[in-house]
């Protein structure tokens, strides 16, 4: 029997509790090979790598390998060159077939990787099938579709064409997986119940494949969710581009509500909803939120910049679409995100800046997730003449996942192509707009400032775009402040990667070897220095903007009303101003004058931090979706009472 391995080293995120992604991908192609009476009768399948284990740890559990099989993404590529070279001198005879998204259409990789025989483009079931079955049979592979390689020391390149089968095995169903989930690792499952995406925004390599939307069948979806469910998988993320983009989504999230419901399973699904079906989407999610399946409902943007928009091939919903949405997702009491990408063709400081603050004016007060824009191999903005026209340049900068380890210890570094300059961004504008989003992210979102920007917005009429700007200046020109302290940490970070020293997310000080987003950083930072900090600002806001009985008064809140390391039980937060309800309904988007009134909120808090590390994983980390670091009605079940009624 001849062994053929596959290769897909996917990140392990946490430190104590360890999770790692199933490697989808690579059982999708072994599934649709083993199920080919030929491959089974003359190979056997030796087995998966996937995590960034030690190379010569990986070598081992290798046993004669007729193939080798490697997916490549970005954050395993340099990690499968190594492998590869290694497999290479230990078995000179192996076929080493590279694939996946970092595999550029040409012979670049052959250069990058000069061990690899075979390159596979678009999807790999069928390509790979049809490798195998060439080698088994010395048949020349001139008649494989979607392949590249190497013969007589020349490249070769075989036909391309777009998929259309809907009806793969399931990797899952059909026992590929059965030999590494034996309990010794806490995986997270993908599930896949369509391939394809309609849409061709320019920054991702999706919709360049130009295929159609396949769906796959109901019976195995279903079958694939009992699977799923079977093994206690608690995490599993939908790897469809547009879920909802279909009328039988919605039977399929009932099957999984019906799945939770009787077993207990899967305990988060998370998916990345279409943008184009609103109410429908709406539907689904209330569902999710019910039973607590999804964490956050995305409402993503990218760029609210018209001219970015066109040069990206994207169109968004209206914003006072959005402001209705957000409206009703928070009376319902479903959390929400937003995402922007920074470093698009056409963004400017100001428009950057500006979209960020935009959000905040329409409703989207906690959960602004900011990208870099990296320069994805085979999408519309990674070609040249893109490239050229609109002055793109990137840096390349070492990868590292927020909330896994660092892969430095194996010996591997992963790197990407990250953004920093265009003609409309000099690489000074994007140090700024970095630093600026996490303090938007870090004081606004997860909720340092947040009360108190929304009164000096709603009551005293100064935009969100003022109040954040003014903080970084003030923070940015006085150095020996603790507000600096934390300012000058993102900023050099920032500056790290448009040099290329760091990734977009990075270790912290005092909480290990885990990476961190700068936004996280920003905020635990400023959380060690919260009084020093709140008291610099209390000096800003006074020297520029004023200051009477109000302004004291929610300063004296916004302290309140964040949660502290070490700090829980009955909590109580008094105050001569209701700004529990006038915050409540800024949510909901029925804004009333602040009433002057006596009032007494009281919080039941069980969860208790003893540390920062603790903090930052339970709050920051898995809590920040529903505001987990402030004292309110997403996370707690406060109870207000007037002077009166206590």
């Amino acid at each position: 029997m001849k062994n053929i391995y596959f290769v897909q080293a996917n990140n392990v995120y946490g430190n104590e509790i360890r999770s790692v992604y199933i490697p989808y991908a690579s059982g999708c192609i072994a599934a649709y090979a083993f199920d080919n009476e030929t491959v089974k009768k003359e190979c056997s399948l030796g087995g998966f790598i996937f995590t960034h284990e030690p190379i010569e740890q990986a070598l081992e559990k290798l046993k004669n390998p007729f193939i080798v099989a490697f997916s490549c993404s970005v954050w395993n590529y340099e990690y499968n060159k190594a492998l590869a070279k290694a497999v290479k001198e230990a078995y000179p005879s192996a076929v080493i077939v590279f694939g996946g998204h970092n595999i550029l259409r040409d012979f670049a990789t052959f250069d990058e990787c000069p061990e690899a025989d075979i390159l596979i483009y678009r999807e790999g079931e069928e390509a790979f099938l049809g490798i195998v079955l060439s080698l088994l049979n010395n048949e020349p592979l001139e008649n494989v579709e979607n392949i590249a390689y190497k013969e007589n020391g020349s490249y070769f390149k075989t036909a391309e064409k777009s998929f259309c089968l809907s009806e793969y095995p399931s990797p899952y169903l059909n026992g590929i997986f059965d030999s590494i989930t034996d309990g010794k690792t806490n995986f997270s499952a993908i599930l896949e119940t369509n391939r394809g995406c309609p849409f061709k925004c320019a920054f991702c390599d999706w919709g360049t494949l130009g295929s159609r939307v396949r769906l796959f069948p109901m019976e195995r979806i279903k079958a694939e969710i009992d699977w799923i469910s079977s093994h206690g998988i608690e995490y599993v993320y939908c790897a469809d581009g547009n879920f909802g983009i279909v009328d039988r989504d919605e039977e399929i999230a009932e099957y999984i509500i019906k799945s939770k419901k009787a077993t207990g399973y899967p305990k988060n699904f998370r998916v990345c909803f279409t943008k184009n079906r609103t109410e429908f989407v709406k539907k689904i999610c209330k569902r999710f939120n019910e039973y607590g399946l999804d964490k956050a409902q995305t409402l993503s943007f990218q760029s609210l910049s018209p001219v970015v928009l066109e040069n990206i091939g994207r169109k968004n919903i209206s914003l006072e679409h959005f402001r209705e949405l957000m409206n009703e997702y928070s009376r319902c009491g479903i959390s929400t995100s937003s995402e922007l990408i920074l470093g698009l063709p056409g963004e400017t400081k100001e428009s950057f800046t500006k979209g960020i603050c935009d959000l905040l004016e329409y409703g989207q007060h906690k959960a602004i997730q900011v990208y870099t824009c990296d320069l994805l191999p085979n999408s519309d903005m990674g070609s040249p003449e893109f490239v050229e026209k609109f002055g793109i340049e990137t840096v390349r900068t070492p990868f590292f996942q927020a909330h896994c380890s660092s892969l430095e210890k194996h010996g591997v570094q992963e790197y990407n192509s990250a953004v920093i300059k265009t003609n409309s961004m000099s690489v000074e504008d994007w140090i700024y707009c970095v630093v600026f989003a996490c303090l938007v992210q870090a004081f606004h979102n997860i909720g340092f400032f947040r009360a108190v920007a929304m009164y000096l917005r709603n009551e005293k009429g100064i935009s969100y775009h003022e109040i954040y700007s003014s903080i970084i200046e003030s923070f940015s020109e006085n150095e020996n402040s603790a507000g600096n302290s934390v300012y000058s940490v993102i900023r050099n970070l920032a500056e790290g990667m448009t040099q290329g020293i760091n990734a977009w997310a990075a270790p912290c000080e005092s909480l290990g070897d885990i990476c961190w987003q700068f936004d996280e950083i920003f905020f635990l930072k400023a959380l060690e220095r919260a009084d020093e900090i709140y008291a610099e600002l209390k000096n800003l806001v006074e020297y520029k903007f004023g200051t009477d009985d109000e302004t004291e008064a929610v300063f004296d809140y916004q302290r309140q009303i964040l949660k502290r390391v070490g700090k829980s039980g009955n909590i109580k937060i008094t105050s001569d101003y209701d700004f529990y309800d006038y915050t409540e309904k800024i949510y909901e988007g029925r804004y009333e004058p602040l009433n002057k009134v006596k009032t007494v909120v009281t919080v039941d808090d069980k969860e208790k931090c003893d540390s920062l590390y603790d903090y930052a994983c339970r709050i920051v980390w898995y809590g920040r979706n529903q505001a987990a670091a402030l004292y309110s009605s997403d996370c707690y079940s406060p109870k207000k009472f007037t002077e009166g009624e206590c």
